[in-house]
């Protein structure tokens, strides 16, 4: 793998140089075979640079690697940062739980579980969630957090 190219990538991802850092993905994912270990770490970090340069099949190549993937817990993180940009925030959870399940020691998935999940108990406990009365006063009880952006959650 061209190693160099790699962690050029990853530093333009983290500055925000979202087309240098899809580019030199490009070039990490071409010197990489399709059985390498690093694969589909590489191809989930190139779907993701291609999401955040509004290109949608960088999603697609996001849910292939992490279909493949059973030891990388990043690759589920990058997941779900692209079905987060993407407005999915149903599947970023599922992405991330799942991932959590394959890697339950990765900080970051942890930390990105813990900013996107914010369910709190609901007002009334003997009443089912979806009731008109804990709807009613869990809308007037919210508070608006910190948005999730895909950088957070990655850095």
């Amino acid at each position: 793998m061209d190693t160099e190219a790699y962690q050029n990538a990853k530093d333009a991802l983290k500055t925000k140089d979202y087309k240098a850092a899809e580019r030199a993905f490009k070039i990490a994912l071409e010197s990489v075979g399709e059985h390498d270990e690093q694969y589909n770490s590489v191809l989930s970090y190139y779907g993701l640079a291609q999401v955040l340069n509004s290109n949608k099949n960088g999603l697609l190549l996001c849910r292939d690697a992490a279909s493949n993937e059973v030891f990388e817990g990043n690759v589920f993180l990058n997941l779900a940062c692209a079905e987060l940009e993407s407005n999915n925030r149903k599947r970023a959870l599922d992405a991330i739980r799942h991932g959590m399940k394959i890697d339950a020691d990765n900080a970051q998935l942890n930390r990105a579980c813990a900013k996107l999940d914010r369910r709190r108990k609901s007002c009334f406990s003997f009443l089912p969630r979806s009731h008109k009365l804990n709807r009613f006063f869990g809308r007037m009880l919210r508070r608006p957090g910190p948005e999730a952006t895909v950088h957070s959650l990655l850095f």
